[in-house]
C-alpha cells in the first residue's frame, strides 16, 4: 500500500468510525485492524488522535463545500430541488450508509471532551452549511419560491436541528421514514410559509 493510499484510507475509516460510534470511542488499533496496518503506519501521517480528527474533519468539509457550490449554482434546479439534493445527499452519506450519523453532528456531540483544534473545525464545518443554507433560502425568497414568517437565521438554526434530530431518531428506531416526514414537512413550510 502506498502512503498516500494509506492515507486516504485511514482517513475514510477514522470518518466512519466517527460517524458511527464517536470521537471518543474508536482506537488507533480499531483503524490499523480494519485496514490491515500497524498503528505506527498511522502515527506516521497523524501523530495524535486530534490531528487525525482534525484532517478528517477539514476533507469532509473540502468535499462537502465543492458539492454545495455546485448545488446552489446549479440553475437547472429550483431552489426546492436544491435542498431536497442537499436532505438526500446528507441521507446517503450518513444513515442509508451503514447507519452512520452526520460527521459534525458526531463530533458535536463531543464537543467538551474534543481538543479546541477540532472544536474549531467542527464550528467550521456547521458555518459552511449554515452560509450555504443562507444562500439557498435567500435565493428562494429572491425567487418567491420561499417565503419566511421568521429571521433566516433562526429559519437554519431549525433546519438543521431538525435533520440532525431526525437523523438521531431514524437511528434509534432504526426507521429512515423519519427523515423523508421531516425533509417533506421543512420543504412544505418553506414553500408555504
Amino acid at each position: 500500500m502506498t502512503k498516500v493510499n494509506a492515507y486516504e484510507k485511514i482517513l475514510k475509516v477514522a470518518e466512519g468510525l466517527i460517524q458511527t460510534q464517536g470521537y471518543n470511542a474508536f482506537s488507533y488499533r480499531d483503524i490499523a485492524t480494519q485496514i490491515g496496518i500497524k498503528t505506527s503506519s498511522i502515527h506516521y501521517h497523524f501523530p495524535t488522535k486530534a490531528d487525525l480528527a482534525k484532517a478528517v474533519v477539514k476533507n469532509h468539509i473540502s468535499s462537502l463545500s465543492i458539492n454545495l457550490e455546485d448545488l446552489i449554482n446549479d440553475k437547472t434546479k429550483t431552489c426546492c430541488q436544491k435542498l431536497t439534493a442537499f436532505f438526500d445527499a446528507i441521507f446517503a452519506a450518513t444513515y442509508a450508509y451503514d447507519s452512520r450519523m452526520c460527521l459534525g453532528g458526531m463530533l458535536a456531540s463531543d464537543v467538551l471532551t474534543l481538543p479546541e483544534s477540532i472544536q474549531h473545525e467542527v464550528r467550521e464545518f456547521f458555518r459552511r452549511i449554515e452560509d450555504w443554507l443562507r444562500r439557498l433560502l435567500n435565493q428562494g425568497v429572491e425567487s418567491k419560491e420561499y417565503h419566511l414568517n421568521i429571521d433566516v437565521t433562526l429559519e437554519i438554526t431549525m433546519i438543521l436541528s431538525s435533520l440532525e434530530g431526525a437523523l438521531l431518531l431514524a437511528r434509534l428506531y432504526q426507521d429512515d421514514l423519519r427523515l423523508a416526514q421531516v425533509k417533506e414537512a421543512i420543504i412544505a413550510r418553506l414553500s408555504r410559509a
